[in-house]
């Protein structure tokens, strides 16, 4: 059994980052719970979430990557968007999430397949944008945001005033497998996005620190407009194999090198 690391981020939202280092998050209202992503699907997360709260739980998949669909196999009742099912499904395969796992852990870390829980072969409920799940003193309200992946969503945390941004905007947002729109797709999403700034005063991430600068969608929007007009930083680069331009400079730890928050992973196709 692989260890997870619990943390209190708020009255009602509790991170959970699994062995790979990917963050779920626990919300839990007065009535029922909310488990958003369930990390690469190494086992024990379904123990984990049901020492951490008894109320009746929904699992919310902010996209299909297997990093964060891939432990949907331990749990019953689970919400995705449509546009990402086909890659829920790629992802879902047992050697997707090994790989997922090799990647991203220590190379002395030892694992089997009798540790990934099994795949999810039920059916996936809808996720669509507007949506609520009312938790009981808590409402998530299911935002669209295509780009990362065509069903990629934030989710906001109308009462504490919070949004998840998930990976639909971060510090290396990915934009270059047939999963991704183009950027200008997504710059439509992110437009679309920030019509709900007024709606948050917190940004909650699914990789690195949990909680983090809310200037990142502006960063990302300019940086999309500085793509379209040729005149992003485009330096070189590669992602699992795929060759792929960085919008902006930035150091060994993802940090920009012009101080600013957001960056933008693109592949020439996305332009």
């Amino acid at each position: 059994m692989f260890d997870f690391t619990v943390k209190s981020l708020s009255k009602t939202i509790t991170q959970i980052i699994d062995p790979t280092g990917v963050t779920c998050f626990l919300v839990q209202g007065a009535k029922r719970a909310a488990l958003i992503d369930t990390g690469t699907g190494l086992c024990g997360l379904r123990e984990l979430v049901a020492q951490l709260t008894t109320l009746p739980l929904t699992v919310l998949l902010t996209h299909g990557h297997c990093d964060h669909a891939g432990g949907a196999g331990e749990f019953d009742e689970i919400y995705l968007n449509a546009a990402d099912l086909p890659l829920a499904a790629n992802h879902g395969a047992l050697q997707e999430r090994m790989g997922y796992a090799r990647f991203s852990m220590p190379s002395d870390s030892a694992f089997t397949e009798q540790d990934f829980a099994k795949a999810f072969t039920g059916e996936y409920l809808p996720l669509v944008d507007g949506q609520l799940f009312e938790l009981g003193g808590i409402t998530l309200e299911i935002i669209a945001v295509s780009g990362h992946t065509k069903g990629s969503m934030c989710i906001l945390f109308q009462e504490e005033r919070s949004i998840l941004f998930g990976d639909a905007l971060n510090v290396n947002t990915l934009l270059v497998g047939d999963e991704s729109t183009t950027i200008v797709e997504y710059a439509q999403s992110l437009l679309r996005l920030k019509a709900r700034e007024g709606d948050y005063d917190t940004t909650y991430y699914s990789h690195g620190p949990a909680v983090g600068p809310c200037q990142c969608l502006d960063d990302n929007i300019e940086l999309c407009e500085r793509i379209l007009a040729g005149e992003d930083d485009a330096i070189p680069c590669e992602f699992f194999g795929m060759k792929a331009y960085r919008a902006a400079a930035m150091d060994e730890h993802f940090r920009r090198l012009d101080g600013k928050f957001g960056n933008i992973v693109y592949s020439q196709a996305k332009k």
